[in-house]
């Protein structure tokens, strides 16, 4: 049973914004759009006047939660530790329930859709890498429109290939995500090839999109099915969930607080990033590297640490690393420009430490520092790669 708060709920937690303004001068889309109703304590006061009932509930304050990428850092900077990100959630999920859904909303939401496109773009995408096409688009990549640009880095990105793993005596149920399922199997496949001479199973069920973006997006109905099926398919014996996504590993313990049972409580506990198998083992790059990196928004995991940790490898820290990269899913895709400005901001610093490559461990953050890039120089080629990969293909681990 979803176990979802309404904004009633939150009036103390509103009540207690000071308008301080601090959450305006760390806001990666104010620092973008320069809108100060992008801001949490602009939001807040809208949300105090719909709690008052001087105003109503519309889609005008709605689309201005939307006006968010869910980065929470107006969270950590906030004197109050109001959590912004979970009331805009739990107000446009009200929204929704008190005023449904138009037919456009509902095609473009619809699960179907989105996984019928899933399958399209990867038997494109495989054709694309068979034929070879990305080399005709790098070649005419200073002409191409920078969304083509975008789409081709992501499609013509090596794909490495998955090792034959012996027998195992844990197991792990990993939950690889739509991003490894269709569009580039390589960060799944370099996490086989990590544990391909371990004691650990891998196991894959086959599971749904994690929901993140119905989350985030306060379509509950959506979000509600897929935790549903996600959690039916999970096996009654296994020792935890592996994930390389940040996004993915939030979503999934999330579901313990949304529904809570006996499956979604041990979901919560076992789910672990597969950087935790990796933190006390020792690292070595094959060749001199300078590594740069991007902290995801989720990410609760410290891997900055491991990167640092790599022998034969120098690692320079880039300014606002753990900011925001304003692609956020659906956000990029409603708001283009203020996703453009907000990652080209975050390229310009990556390109300022002379790294030879950015490491992360989100996919969609991959696609917006390329955006960022691409921003800059259309023709660049910064690889930008999940730290899973970049361990598989360009180090020993011993």
């Amino acid at each position: 049973m979803l176990d979802m708060k309404k904004l009633s709920d939150y009036e103390e937690e509103i009540y207690k914004c000071s308008r301080c303004g601090l959450c305006q001068s760390v806001c990666p889309v104010y620092r973008a759009a320069l809108n100060e109703c992008c801001v949490s304590k602009a939001k807040f006061t809208m949300l105090n006047g719909v709690i008052k009932g001087d105003l109503k509930l519309n889609k005008r304050i709605k689309d201005y939660m939307d006006l968010c990428t869910g980065c929470n850092a107006c969270k950590d900077f906030c004197p109050s530790n109001i959590d912004a990100r979970e009331i805009f959630t739990a107000v446009k999920a009200q929204y929704y329930a008190e005023n449904g859904e138009n037919f456009a909303e509902k095609i473009l939401d619809s699960y179907f859709l989105f996984k019928t496109m899933l399958v399209c773009a990867k038997i494109a995408f495989s054709l694309y890498r068979f034929f070879s096409l990305s080399k005709i688009a790098s070649f005419f990549a200073g002409i191409l429109p920078k969304r083509l640009v975008l789409l081709d880095s992501l499609i013509s990105e090596k794909e490495i290939k998955a090792q034959k793993t012996p027998q195992k005596s844990q197991k792990a149920v990993y939950f690889a995500g739509c991003f490894n399922n269709y569009l580039n199997p390589s960060t799944k496949n370099a996490l086989k090839n990590i544990f391909a001479k371990t004691g650990v199973e891998i196991i894959e069920k086959g599971f749904e999109c994690c929901g993140i973006s119905y989350l985030s997006a306060g379509k509950f109905k959506q979000y509600e099915k897929l935790a549903k099926k996600n959690l039916e398919k999970l096996p009654e014996d296994y020792d935890f969930v592996l994930t390389d996504c940040a996004s993915c590993n939030f979503a999934l313990k999330e579901y313990a607080k949304y529904f809570p049972c006996e499956k979604s409580e041990k979901l919560a506990q076992k789910t672990v990033n597969v950087l935790e198998f990796l933190k006390d083992k020792k690292i070595v790059s094959k060749k001199p590297l300078k590594i740069t990196a991007h902290k995801p928004c989720h990410e609760d995991f410290d891997f900055i640490s491991i990167i640092k940790s790599i022998e034969n490898a120098e690692y320079e820290e880039a300014e606002d690393f753990d900011k925001c990269c304003g692609f956020s899913g659906k956000f990029a895709l409603k708001n283009l420009e203020i996703s453009r400005k907000i990652a080209k901001s975050k390229a310009e610093k990556f390109i300022n430490t002379n790294a030879d490559l950015i490491i992360t461990t989100c996919p969609a953050c991959e696609l917006g520092i390329r955006q960022g890039l691409i921003e800059i120089d259309k023709k660049s080629r910064i690889p930008v790669m999940n730290l899973v990969e970049f361990i598989s293909e360009f180090c020993d681990i011993y």
